[in-house]
């Protein structure tokens, strides 16, 4: 998958009844997931930065009810092109593959075609605080090591944690994951707890040289040695971790966005929500995580 995060803007607004940030974010969320919301100007220009599948034709609004039969509010992007075509932002519309077939919009949010009304006008302040743009993908890992993804998943209102891993060749293909609940009293905690099945499961593979990948950016820290753990517990659980490396002929570790480790984000919160025994998939993945295997 590749995600991007862009600034939309959402002209005309009704302050009176939508002019919350939450209200702003519910609205936005049809069109991404939603990161921050800015009230620009006193709120003469309600900006929104979200989160977009770059392989996913772009919103161009939604249906609001206002009590009275509905609205319909646009989304002006703050982008420099996008494809007239297809409404996607990875190419331009005379490198379109579709071209020259005219596509609508995806779902019933959209009721016209794309166009240059599709874009919002940025300012000189718009530029200044405008979110920095990444591209997310999942990396190969190089030839004749194993890439472990992993993740934690801690539920704070119902105390249910678990964690997920999922283990791929330098080929790209899968090789195996697993998911187990896990008795662990935070988030970092739990992630750790993770990080440590994934690397029981990669020795018990006979694995040689292991690539680590997290999205948890403390717990990738304390592994490469740039922060030290604090505290009894998190020294201990650090320290069986950093045994569990030496079974390892060679080891690196990086930090990941949650976008590019959406598969083991998947594994984690079903077994947080669901799951009570631990499972394992050897050569062929679960169901569910298919469509996320697909688009790494």
């Amino acid at each position: 998958m590749s995600y991007v995060q862009v600034w939309i803007q959402l002209p005309d607004l009704d302050l009176d009844g939508w002019g919350t940030e939450e209200a702003v974010q519910i609205i936005a969320s049809l069109a991404g997931q939603s990161i921050a919301v800015d009230f620009w100007g006193g709120g003469d220009v309600i900006r929104v930065c979200i989160e977009v599948d770059v392989n996913q034709p772009l919103v161009t609004g939604v249906e609001v009810e206002d009590g009275e039969g509905g609205i319909w509010q646009s989304f002006g992007y703050e982008v420099s092109r996008f494809c007239f075509d297809c409404g996607r932002l990875d190419h331009k519309r005379e490198h379109c593959p579709n071209h020259p077939c005219r596509r609508r919009n995806r779902g019933s949010t959209n009721t016209s075609t794309y166009g240059s009304h599709n874009l919002a006008p940025r300012r000189e302040e718009q530029y200044k605080r405008q979110a920095p743009i990444h591209y997310f993908f999942w990396h190969r890992p190089a030839a004749g090591w194993v890439k472990l993804n992993f993740d934690g998943s801690f539920k704070g209102r119902t105390g249910r944690a678990g964690g997920g891993g999922v283990l791929k060749g330098a080929d790209g293909s899968f090789i195996a994951a697993f998911v187990a609940p896990l008795e662990m009293s935070s988030a970092l905690m739990v992630g750790i707890g993770a990080l440590q099945n994934g690397l029981r499961l990669a020795l018990k593979l006979n694995v040689k040289r292991i690539s680590i990948e997290g999205d948890n950016k403390i717990t990738v820290e304390m592994l490469t040695g740039k922060r030290e753990p604090k505290g009894e517990e998190e020294s201990s659980v650090m320290s069986y971790t950093r045994q569990l490396l030496e079974g390892f002929e060679e080891t690196m570790a990086r930090h990941e966005f949650r976008e590019a480790n959406r598969s083991t984000d998947h594994l984690a919160n079903i077994v947080a929500e669901a799951a009570d025994a631990s499972m394992e998939w050897h050569h062929h993945p679960p169901h569910s995580l298919l469509p996320f295997l697909l688009h790494d």
